[in-house]
């Protein structure tokens, strides 16, 4: 049985994950002082083992694949400092993104995003995602560093 979660040892071979070794989900986690909060997960689809450390790049887009608002910026939420994840087969690591709730910014939101755009560390290609019940309003928009623990 292979765990779900990723851990911090060092890497057999020191390699980063690419994009085409990862899969992306987005999942709210819930709500707290005003903000939203969802757990951005890349596992692996590989049966190697690679390693993730830093931020993901994220960015919304609508149905035509435009951009909607603006990339997420990068904050502390759920790590103290970014971490090297290394990832065995089917495990993930995560990392949080936050927006304001639509109350207390007036309802001044983005508009629904059709889907989440991510690069993961060290990739400039991307991967994409069901956006769930992502709302981006009062024009914040953050994700953390990946971590192995889910938030």
């Amino acid at each position: 049985m292979t765990s779900e979660r990723g851990s911090t040892e060092s890497p057999a071979k020191g390699s980063d994950c690419t994009t085409d070794d990862l899969r992306a989900r987005l999942a709210a986690t819930g709500q707290e002082m005003n903000s939203k909060y969802f757990d951005l997960t890349l596992t692996n689809t590989t049966d190697g083992t690679c390693a993730l450390k830093g931020y993901a790049g994220l960015s919304l887009v609508d149905a035509e694949g435009g951009l909607v608002g603006k990339p997420a910026t990068r904050s502390q939420d759920g790590a103290a400092k970014a971490e090297n994840v290394v990832l065995k087969a089917g495990q993930a690591a995560h990392a949080v993104v936050r927006t304001p709730d639509k109350g207390v910014t007036d309802g001044k939101c983005w508009a629904k995003p059709a889907r989440i755009k991510v690069y993961p560390p060290n990739n400039t290609a991307a991967l994409t995602a069901s956006p769930g019940t992502l709302l981006v309003c009062g024009d914040s928009f953050t994700v953390g560093p990946f971590t192995a623990q889910a938030p």
